[in-house]
């Protein structure tokens, strides 16, 4: 590669000039430092940068860099950092350490040290901080270049650090030295080319004001420079420029082995590259790749389900397999078998057969929207620039693929259909069925899958038959055909209803609420009865908020009725827990923590029978809202006729949509008994110390807990290692939509929003202003009476925090996701699909949030915050 011939000083010189215990003990201590207190990090980074600013560089050093320098034979150079802890896979550390430039040969041993010294600076120790890198650990080596001086200058990324997109490279160029385009002193040039076809697609010519050049002979300190007005409005790269940088650039990731982030310079019409990091804000690639040359669009799971965190690579591979599974059935033994892929530890489903026919499209695109109005804008973005890209159909595949998906789905759909007809219908001619039968049907169902798991004797074999033994057909067959029919047909009368009625909002949201045997208002009724069994004991209150065990709360006056009832709400929803589809989670019976945050809460913050209350409310409101639209019907020459039928069509809605839950409750004993069966493989392993830990097994894969259990070899796996990808990759935000070529499409949202608002998913009405309470894990933290809720994804276990929340912000999810369902059961306003609403929104900080307009605003800023950016993508 071309680069300037150059020297390393190793990382020996470091550990000489921190080689005293003052030095070493304050380099310790930077580990206590707490990574929001930026004034604390500025003034102890300080103090050690003078330390070791003061210490004399040995004369043996000192002449060892002297020596590799005179064998340059520049007339001046550039000192260049580069940290050990420097481009990491995790952590491209860009700009966090000092680079000085036109340095004469004499003076290079002092900014040798300067560039030492600059491994504290405030930014590298907060940065290390909060990527849980060891400040004892990291060390710094010196690189000493001789110095050009380039025509143009500037940084190229072989992946497009906006879109994501690997086959497209991005370059930003300006005269003169490059800096002013890494410190964003100027506006550069920016082009935009396809590395397959080395296409220029896009030439931005920017502002470019202002050059950095090094003074007379390359020796004084550089200056910035006007540039004239012909030079700025004209190209600083032509179009075989590109060609030729980009191509240099495919040659330096291809050594790498990952997407980089190169600084180079143009002199003499040839490029030399400076230096190159690894761009780490990319999000991963799907894997495994498609196997033909085709573009191919996923959708996540996670978004689906209003549940974006990543997932451990065991829990990756059930789901995968599931889902693939399921599909199987479908599919021609020639289909690419990889509709379920993996990405940044999240699954994703490959959308691209339902693209390519007109009539798929239409139907993935609707239900998309009900799921996730970021996901449907990014997809038809991604639709509208690279439709030509996604193959269609011709009208002899898409008719052997019907007679194909005919003969594998006919008779299964033959064999239900009485039955599914059966249950869609009945609701409307006798009413709806009785919800306690449903929901013992659901859980009969749900306890025998759950047993299929749980029978084999060996232990192997119960793996086996929890990843292998089950699809989604299989659940949809077992568990959602007892509650899904009579839900379908209240989702139809609400239809019909919102036809008859199209103004009649009020009252249609008003029949939405107020169940008693809707599952997560059951679950929240029956936690508030806790609260109030508490009351009528002082002492198993005090010990309730004092934190006190279950054993404890049960040896003192009250506290056997009080464990009783609380060990038989877990006998009945035990095995639920928050974010339940990541089946590492414990489940309630495991972790009851949550459960007694919600008691506090309602201890703190409500009164006795106030929960029971406010149901009765919602149920007066929903007879009311009943009793109107009846009214309404009564009316004119029909009403005798009509009457009836809107009154069935209401019994049928309320009695419908009140099932909404019932089919993850059943499904939920599967997922508790696949979570027992593999944590108890994971205690096995300990115990034999195959594993540290029993929690060590979900960071397996498959095939790798299969060999441990049977066989007594150990395993060659790094768990360490892969926890730590595992934080990177839940450190990293999930698109909803993700191309086979990196691209992350955000899509564009309708209006602008001011500067302190943000723009959402408006999923249940009203207007509520508040105290926000930004949380990530509901058995971690709590949340008090009136505060706003604001959180990434929200689940059943979720669930105890809605009866003290006042409203709702959500980062993912949509109309019909959970969240929004239990925010209208609770009459509580919500927002969804806010983007990077945990990470923008503060806790303690006052926002609004508007139902109807999807809203949240946020009323104690002046500026709206911009977070913590990526060096990449403000470069």
């Amino acid at each position: 590669m071309p680069v300037p011939a150059g020297a390393c000083v190793t990382t020996a010189a470091y550990q000489v000039l921190v080689d005293e215990l003052d030095i070493r003990a304050e380099i310790e201590s930077l580990a206590e430092l707490d990574p929001e207190r930026a004034d604390e990090i500025a003034t102890k980074s300080e103090e050690l940068r003078t330390k070791i600013r003061e210490r004399e560089i040995p004369e043996d050093v000192q002449r060892a860099i002297l020596n590799a320098v005179d064998t340059l034979d520049a007339d001046s150079y550039a000192v260049r950092s580069s940290a050990t802890a420097e481009d990491l896979p995790t952590a491209s550390f860009a700009g966090m350490h000092e680079t000085f430039l036109g340095i004469d040969q004499e003076n290079v041993p002092e900014y040798v040290q300067e560039c030492i010294a600059s491994l504290f600076t405030e930014r590298a120790v907060s940065y290390r901080l909060r990527n849980g890198v060891s400040h004892s650990e990291v060390g710094m080596a010196v690189v000493v270049q001789t110095m050009v001086e380039p025509e143009v200058a500037g940084v190229l990324f072989t992946a497009d650090p906006v879109s994501g997109n690997r086959h497209i490279a991005s370059i930003d160029a300006n005269y003169g030295l490059g800096d002013t385009v890494v410190a964003g002193d100027v506006s550069p040039d920016n082009a935009r080319v396809d590395r397959r076809t080395r296409e220029v697609l896009e030439y931005e010519v920017g502002e470019k004001h202002l050059a950095l050049r090094l003074g007379k002979d390359g020796r004084d300190e550089p200056s910035l420079e006007e540039v004239s007005t012909v030079r700025r409005e004209s190209r600083a790269l032509t179009d075989p420029q590109l060609r030729k940088l980009v191509e240099l650039g495919g040659g330096v990731e291809e050594l790498l082995g990952s997407p980089q982030d190169i600084e180079w310079a143009l002199v003499d019409d040839e490029f030399l590259l400076l230096q190159s990091r690894p761009i780490t804000s990319l999000y991963p690639l799907p894997s495994p790749a498609p196997a033909d040359d085709q573009l191919h669009i996923y959708f996540s799971i996670g978004h689906q389900q209003a549940m974006a965190e990543a997932l451990p690579p065991l829990v990756v591979d059930w789901m995968r397999e599931t889902v693939n599974r399921s599909v199987a059935r479908f599919q021609s033994a020639e289909s690419e078998p990889s509709f379920a892929v993996e990405a940044g530890h999240r699954v994703y489903v490959d959308l691209t057969p339902l693209l390519r026919g007109e009539v798929t499209r239409k139907i993935a695109l609707r239900v998309l929207d009900s799921m996730s109005e970021p996901a449907t804008r990014a997809l038809e973005d991604i639709l509208d620039r690279h439709d030509d890209t996604v193959s269609h159909d011709t009208l002899t595949n898409r008719l052997q693929k019907l007679g194909r998906m005919s003969r594998r789905f006919l008779p299964l759909a033959v064999s239900n259909a009485p039955h599914l007809l059966a249950g869609l219908l009945k609701p409307f001619l006798f009413g709806p069925p009785d919800a306690e039968r449903v929901r013992a049907g659901v859980e009969r169902a749900g306890e025998k899958m759950a047993t299929r798991v749980s029978h084999p004797e060996s232990l192997s074999e119960r793996i086996r038959v929890a990843f292998e033994g089950t699809d989604l057909g299989t659940l949809a067959a077992s568990v959602g055909s007892k509650s899904m029919p009579y839900l379908l047909a209240g989702v139809v009368a609400g239809n019909v209803l919102e036809r008859l009625y199209p103004d009649a909002g009020d009252e249609l949201t008003a029949l939405s609420r107020g169940f008693d045997d809707e599952i997560a208002t059951e679950i929240n009724q029956r936690l508030g009865d806790l609260a109030d069994t508490a009351r009528k004991h002082p002492d198993v209150e005090a010990a309730i908020r004092e934190e006190s065990s279950l054993s404890e709360i049960e040896d003192i006056d009250g506290g056997k009725q009080f464990v009783a009832a609380f060990e038989t709400f877990l006998d009945d929803f035990g095995f639920r827990a928050s974010n339940e589809i990541d089946l590492s989670r414990p489940r309630w019976r495991d972790d009851p923590s949550i459960l007694f945050q919600t008691i506090r809460s309602n201890l703190r913050s409500s009164d006795q029978g106030e929960h029971r209350k406010h149901l009765a409310q919602l149920k007066q409101d929903a007879g009311e809202a009943a009793e109107t639209i009846e009214n309404r019907a009564s009316r004119g020459l029909f009403g005798p006729v009509k009457r009836p039928i809107v009154g069935q069509l209401i019994h049928v809605y309320r009695g419908g949509i009140q099932l909404r839950e019932h089919h993850k409750h059943g499904s939920a004993r599967f997922l508790a008994a696949v979570h027992d069966c593999v944590s108890d493989a994971g205690t096995e392993l300990a115990m034999a110390g195959v594993l540290e830990h029993p929690e060590d097994v979900w960071f397996l894969r498959k095939r790798e807990l299969l060999d441990a259990l049977d066989s007594e070899s150990t395993l060659d796996v790094d768990i360490t290692e892969r926890r730590d990808t595992h934080q990177r990759y839940a450190s990293m935000r999930a698109p909803p939509i993700l191309t086979s070529e990196g691209e992350t499409p955000t899509g564009k949202r309708d209006g602008s929003p001011s500067e302190h608002v943000f723009t959402g998913t408006p999923v249940s009405s009203g207007v509520v202003e508040g105290v926000a309470k930004v949380m990530h894990d509901p058995s971690e933290q709590s949340m008090s009476k009136g505060e706003i809720l604001v959180a990434p994804s929200t689940d059943v276990g979720w669930t105890p925090l809605f009866q003290d929340a006042a409203g709702l912000v959500m980062e993912v999810g949509g109309r019909m996701t959970h969240g929004a369902l239990v925010a209208r059961e609770y009459g509580i306003p919500a927002v969804v699909s806010v983007a990077n609403a945990t990470d923008e929104i503060r806790t303690g900080e006052r926002i609004r949030i508007d139902g109807e307009r999807g809203t949240v605003e946020l009323l104690d800023r002046t500026d709206r915050p911009t977070g913590d950016s990526n060096s990449e993508s403000k470069r």
